[in-house]
């Protein structure tokens, strides 16, 4: 039987299978995306547990609840004195800002960095993939020496896939000698659409109550699922 018919049928469907329970399906949903339980203990936790079938269909759901992130503040003020003309020469360009990124359905990024560039070199502010060892975007400033704002934007075609990753601002100089100072960022991020673990308790309780949403063609549209 699929997932979906469980979650719109009765209490007990008509080949004698309980349906879903749905508002702890939902909550467990949600402690997945958190990683505080297993795709394994929801499966076992339902009445009579979910099929192979059943627990493919709940994997696709899983990646598409997830939490929303709009912007991520990127720290403040960081002295990179003798910068190096390779990233992570110094204590300093090792000590600028990092975050955990979820980069499900990930389509674009912004980076946006306030620096104040001193010297005379190329400086490349580097936004760097730690988990996977590899460069996201960067932005190359070869202008002016002074306070300024810089911008770059990614765009990723198809969206990103699933997965927790450590993304970290990274800093270099063609003159090792230069003294930039990040002062502060912001990263932007675009996604397709996705849901909430609210979102889908809320469009589950309707299909649920049979008020809308009552086939599992509609149910599985409304989710997004082919």
């Amino acid at each position: 039987m699929s997932l979906y018919t469980r979650i719109i049928g009765g209490a007990l469907l008509a080949d004698g299978e309980y349906n879903i329970h749905l508002h702890q399906f939902a909550s467990a949903m949600a402690e997945v995306e958190k990683g505080k339980m297993t795709a394994q203990e929801v499966a076992a936790a339902q009445p009579g547990g979910l099929s192979p079938a059943e627990q493919a269909e709940a994997a696709t759901l899983s990646a598409k609840i997830i939490n929303p992130s709009m912007s991520i503040c990127l720290g403040n003020f960081v002295a990179l004195t003798n910068v190096g003309n390779a990233y992570d020469s110094t204590q300093q360009s090792r000590g600028l800002p990092m975050v955990e990124m979820q980069m499900a359905g990930i389509t674009g990024l912004k980076l946006t960095i306030r620096v104040e560039k001193v010297g005379s070199g190329t400086q490349s502010w580097q936004w760097w993939n730690e988990t996977d060892g590899a460069e996201i975007t960067v932005i190359d400033d070869s202008g002016p020496t002074g306070v300024k704002q810089l911008s770059v934007t990614r765009t990723f075609s198809p969206a990103l896939a699933p997965g927790y990753k450590v993304a970290r601002l990274r800093c270099k100089s063609t003159t090792a000698a230069d003294d930039p100072i990040y002062l502060s960022g912001t990263m932007v991020v675009e996604r397709v659409e996705r849901l909430t673990s609210v979102d889908f308790e809320d469009v589950c309780v309707l299909a649920a109550a049979g008020w809308k949403y009552t086939t599992e063609a509609e149910l599985k549209q409304r989710l997004g699922i082919p």
